[in-house]
């Protein structure tokens, strides 16, 4: 009898961990995702995102994704637990002015002033 309940227990927690496995965020999803949000938010290419690394979980279970750009900006996605949407966005000011930045956006640019 005792056989029999330490193999359903092996099994139920094998197929437990592969629900979990399979239900966990993807880091590179993530980091695609955080590509496209940072370079659209900075207005700038996908191509000057010049770094990105995958910060882990936290213990609110949301996961972080941090960045720079080529003009100096960084910045840091925040996911939800799932890792599938940015609920959280903070970047810093650029730290150059952009020789072709317009009148309305100047404020955008410190380093413009």
């Amino acid at each position: 009898m005792n056989r029999i309940v330490l193999g359903f227990l092996a099994v139920a927690s094998a197929a437990l961990g592969a629900a979990s496995a399979a239900s966990a965020a993807d880091e590179s999803q993530m980091m695609t995702i955080c590509n496209t949000y940072a370079a659209h938010h900075l207005h700038v290419s996908p191509s000057d995102i010049v770094s990105l690394t995958y910060e882990g979980t936290r213990s609110d279970g949301t996961h972080a994704v941090n960045g720079s750009a080529s003009n100096g900006q960084t910045f840091q996605c925040s996911f939800n637990p799932a890792g599938r949407h940015v609920v959280h966005w903070t970047h810093t000011a650029p730290t150059s002015c952009p020789v072709d930045v317009s009148e309305a956006d100047r404020y955008l640019y410190p380093a413009c002033e």
